[in-house]
């Protein structure tokens, strides 16, 4: 019975000084700030595949994951569409996000989604840490009072509710001094016709048998079996290669034979056909990327056209709408 009590004991104090931990920075006032967030289900599948990735590639139970999270955002009302990772070090103990990186990042989104700002950030963790504060610090460079999305990978989801949080930042006066807190925000799930279809075939997806799994995962689990089984069997015949080259007592010259044949019925790519092939197939993808640029362009420049016509025909008393008064381009 005593060790019972010592361990409630431990666990008592273990949730009190994680409740006093985020008080100190998360406020518990209610937020009437009126804003609506709305989240795409692309950036929730964003920051599952980056904490995955990261969590297979160091082989880390909790690793660091921190990105950027863009959309658009009209008046009162945000809509989170596309995130990215950030690339950050660790000085010190505490976290220094790479600027440069970020600029560059936004700057390719911005060439694709010229509408996508710079709305937030996103992490891991259970709760909301000084560190968090220190990070958000570094992100209001970047936007004066960005979002902060915290995603806990390790909660046990027994409801219909996301194991996420947005929060937002305020400013409070604590003992004469002004801090930078958290505060939680309402958000709602936002999804398109395409997000939808994403969403309901991996919600099938299913790698056991007789299940609903999609045709494409039945393909590429075929795929990848039989790459595996090509993988051990080249194994084997390198493994007696080598035994072989260093014990004679290997060798046969039939089974020599029939890996020689074999190495010769591989496909060479120092060939002239194969180079040719190669730059045919390289030339016709440069060519899809200047098309696709083509058509950029043309759609930038109708859009200005259309924009010139709008503004001369308001300056026209007595027209009848643009499309009558301004035929084709207008004259420069």
């Amino acid at each position: 019975m005593e060790n019972t009590d010592n361990s409630m004991e431990i666990t008592n104090d273990n949730e009190m000084t994680v409740q006093q931990a985020v008080s100190s920075v998360v406020s518990n006032a209610p937020n009437n700030s009126g804003l609506m967030v709305a989240l795409h289900p692309l950036t929730l599948l964003n920051i599952s595949e980056h904490f995955t990735r990261v969590r297979m590639q160091e082989q880390i139970q909790s690793p660091q994951v921190i990105g950027a999270m863009v959309g658009t955002q009209t008046g009162r009302e945000v809509e989170i569409t596309n995130s990215f990772e950030l690339a950050f070090d660790v000085v010190d103990g505490k976290v220094i996000v790479n600027g440069e990186y970020f600029t560059t990042k936004q700057e390719q989104f911005r060439q694709v989604f010229p509408q996508f700002d710079f709305l937030g950030w996103y992490t891991l963790g259970r709760y909301p840490t000084e560190d968090d504060i220190e990070i958000h610090k570094q992100m209001m460079t970047w936007n004066e009072s960005p979002l902060f999305l915290q995603m806990n990978p390790f909660d046990i989801v027994t409801s219909k509710n996301l194991p996420i949080t947005v929060y937002e930042s305020i400013i409070d006066l604590i003992n004469g001094q002004a801090q930078t807190m958290f505060i939680k925000s309402q958000y709602k799930i936002e999804t398109g016709e395409a997000e939808r279809i994403a969403v309901d075939h991996v919600a099938h997806t299913t790698l056991g048998e007789g299940g609903e799994g999609s045709s494409l995962i039945a393909h590429l689990t075929t795929q990848r079996n039989a790459i595996k089984m090509l993988h051990t069997r080249i194994k084997i015949l390198h493994q007696y290669l080598v035994n072989a080259k260093s014990d004679e007592s290997f060798v046969d010259h039939d089974v020599l034979r029939q890996i020689a044949g074999l190495c010769n019925r591989l496909p060479t790519i120092d060939s002239a056909d194969f180079r040719q092939e190669f730059l045919t197939e390289y030339n016709d993808v440069l060519l899809t990327s200047y098309l696709a640029t083509i058509t950029k362009g043309t759609n930038c420049i109708n859009e200005l056209v259309d924009k010139f016509n709008i503004a001369t025909s308001t300056n026209k008393p007595g027209g009848r709408g643009r499309h009558q008064q301004h035929q084709g381009f207008p004259n420069f």
